[in-house]
């Protein structure tokens, strides 16, 4: 699951990351941790009623100002892609992380080239 990776990623408001680093098979945590979660972004900030709605289902989560949903990929077997390398695996697999808020350990970083703001590293 090792491969190196520095690639210019630019977003809607003219902000432009510079991600490095090489994914290292979360190897100070659980492997594959990427890939145990789904991760939505809210389109509003969330009632009351509707957060204590959400508290009620276990594996839904409010992370920051995404709903995180807990379930593993499909193609996931003891913490390795089983697509990892072939033809069949999505492309939007290959290109991630391409958001800044990554997951604690992992080994990518993203320093901001253009738009506000220095590097940002995992929490």
């Amino acid at each position: 699951m090792r491969h190196s990776s520095s690639s210019l990623i630019s977003y809607p408001d003219g902000t432009t990351y510079r991600r490095t680093g090489e994914c290292d098979g979360c190897v100070d945590s659980l492997p594959g941790k990427c890939c145990t979660y789904v991760k939505l972004p809210l389109a509003r900030e969330l009632t009351p009623d509707e957060v204590k709605w959400l508290e009620l289902h276990p594996g839904l989560s409010i992370d920051g100002t995404a709903v995180r949903i807990e379930i593993p990929c499909s193609a996931l077997k003891n913490g390795r892609c089983e697509l990892f390398g072939k033809p069949e695996r999505p492309t939007m697999c290959e290109r991630y992380p391409e958001l800044p808020e990554l997951d604690s350990g992992c080994a990518y970083t993203f320093e901001r080239i253009k738009g506000r703001g220095g590097s940002v590293r995992p929490r």
